[in-house]
């Protein structure tokens, strides 16, 4: 039997863009619920736009569709 403490250890914690974008979805709703005082507002605005740009950038672009001779004629 294999001890599953040492499995999970094994494992390295990874995180993934949906996860990123989760993240920002978070700090949207408690930025409307009013969770963040006034003076904290200039720093997690920050981080949000760096955070939300970070997701644009790397976030995997749809391929443009390409014609080939037979569609165009």
């Amino acid at each position: 039997m294999t001890d599953e403490t040492t499995e999970v250890a094994a494992t390295p914690p990874s995180i993934t863009i949906n996860d990123i974008a989760f993240l920002v979805q978070i700090v949207e709703t408690v930025a409307q619920r009013g969770a963040f005082r006034a003076d904290e507002l200039s720093s997690v605005g920050a981080v949000y736009d760096k955070v939300k740009a970070f997701i644009v950038a790397n976030n995997p672009q749809p391929a443009p569709e390409q014609t080939t001779e037979e569609e165009s004629q």
